[in-house]
C-alpha cells in the first residue's frame, strides 16, 4: 500500500471545554479549536480520549467533530466513530460520524472484543468496507483489552486499506511491529519519552496529551526529528516534563495549561478529574523556563 502523506505529521488532540452544569460550552470550543488551528498543526483530533468522548453522547460527538471540520478548512480532522457501548450500533454510528466532513474516522476495540484478537481483525474489517472515508485505528487505553496485534494489524492495512494506527503500546518493539508489518502506513505515537526515537524508526505521526495545550512544540519536535535535528533532544526533554505534569489530573491539566496561555477553558470534566494549586506552580514553573 502507498503511504498517504496528507496524514502523517502532528495531529492536535483536542479537549471538549465543559460549563459549571457539565454541559459543553459551545463558543469556548469553537474559540479552542481556532487557538489550536492557529499552532498550524498537520491535522487534528476531535473526538478523543483527551476529549472524554467516552463521557459524551453521540449527538454531543458527531457535533463537536462537525463544529471542528467548519472551522479547519483544508486541515484534515479526526474523529472516533465506534463508542457506543453496543456494537450493534457501531455501524450507523460510524456513517453518522463521516457525515460531519471528516476527513477519516477513527475506531477503538470494542470492549472485550480484543482478546481474540482474530474476531477483533473481523470486526475491523467489517467497518473498513463499510466506511466511506479513510479509517484509522486507536489502541484506547479507555477500552480493555486495548492493544492490538501487529499481524492483525498488518493485514488490516494491506487486504483492507486502514491507513494507520495510534500505537499505546508504549513499547519502541510494539511501535516498530506495527511498523513493519504495514510500512506503507501511518502509525503515530502516543507515548512522550519514546517520541523522538520512534519518528527516527519510521513513527508516520504524534497524537500525544501535550499537544492539546502545546502542540507548537510537539511540531517543533516532529520538524527537528524528522531531520535528524541534534536540537530535537532538547525540545524531546520539555515535552517529557509537560506530559509528567500533565498526567496527574489529565484533561484537567490541559485546560489548565490552555487557560495559562490566553485560551479561558474552565476546569470543569465529566470524568471527575482535577487540576490542583501545585500543578497550576508546576505549569508556571514549565512556562516561565521556556515552555
Amino acid at each position: 500500500m502507498t503511504r498517504d502523506e496528507s496524514f502523517r505529521g502532528v495531529f492536535a488532540l483536542l479537549l471538549t471545554p465543559f460549563l459549571a452544569n457539565r454541559e459543553i460550552d459551545w463558543p469556548m470550543y469553537d474559540r479552542y479549536v481556532d487557538w489550536q488551528l492557529a499552532r498550524q498543526p498537520h491535522g487534528l483530533f476531535a473526538v478523543c480520549g483527551s476529549s472524554e468522548m467516552g463521557k459524551l453522547t453521540m449527538e454531543e460527538r458527531l457535533k463537536l467533530a462537525a463544529r471542528a471540520v467548519s472551522r479547519a478548512g483544508n486541515v484534515p480532522v479526526l474523529a472516533t466513530a465506534n463508542v457506543e457501548g453496543d456494537p450493534s450500533e457501531h455501524e450507523q454510528e460510524l456513517l453518522r460520524m463521516a457525515q460531519t466532513g471528516v476527513s477519516g474516522v477513527v475506531l477503538i476495540p470494542p470492549n472485550g472484543l480484543g482478546r481474540d484478537q482474530e474476531r477483533l481483525g473481523d470486526y475491523f474489517a467489517r467497518m473498513a468496507e463499510l466506511s466511506p472515508v479513510p479509517v484509522f485505528l486507536y489502541e484506547c487505553p479507555m477500552v480493555k483489552p486495548h492493544l492490538i496485534d501487529s499481524r492483525v494489524y498488518g493485514e488490516l492495512a494491506v487486504k483492507h486499506g486502514i491507513r494507520g494506527i495510534k500505537d499505546t503500546t508504549c513499547t519502541l518493539e510494539g511501535i516498530e511491529a506495527k511498523i513493519k508489518a504495514a510500512p506503507g502506513s501511518i502509525v503515530y505515537q502516543a507515548n512522550t519519552p519514546l517520541m523522538l526515537e520512534a519518528i527516527h524508526r519510521g513513527a508516520g505521526g504524534i497524537m500525544a496529551i501535550t499537544t492539546t495545550a502545546a502542540a507548537d512544540l510537539a511540531l517543533e519536535l516532529w520538524r527537528l526529528g524528522t531531520a535528524r535535528d541534534p536540537a530535537a533532544s532538547a525540545v524531546l526533554e520539555r515535552l517529557i516534563a509537560l506530559d509528567a505534569i500533565l498526567g496527574s489530573g489529565f484533561p484537567a491539566t490541559g485546560k489548565q495549561l490552555a487557560a495559562m496561555q490566553g485560551i479561558p477553558l474552565n476546569p470543569y470534566t465529566r470524568s471527575d478529574k482535577e487540576a490542583t494549586p501545585e500543578t497550576r506552580q508546576a505549569l508556571e514553573a514549565w512556562m516561565a523556563s521556556g515552555g
